[in-house]
């Protein structure tokens, strides 16, 4: 099973998905894939998970990934 940490103002969510080859999980692993696209695209920083540490990540989705993170930009003035 993997997942997806999105860090947000609001805490922060959880996705996860399994990694069976069932309809349910296809469609698990095309939302996870669509989350991390559209988070790159709105300039959050991903990262995934290595051993016991996260480093960032410019790769494309990949499923067997335990752990993504999504962290947005700092915003500010």
């Amino acid at each position: 099973m993997g997942r997806i940490l999105v860090a947000n103002r609001r805490g922060h969510q959880v996705v996860e998905w399994e990694t069976t080859d069932t309809e349910e999980a296809r469609e698990q692993i095309a939302a996870a894939e669509r989350i991390i696209r559209e988070a790159r695209e709105a300039g959050c920083a991903v990262s995934r998970k290595e051993g016991d540490r996260h480093v960032i990540d410019h790769q494309p989705f990949d499923p067997k990934v335990e752990e993504y993170q999504i962290i947005a930009p700092i915003a500010g003035g």
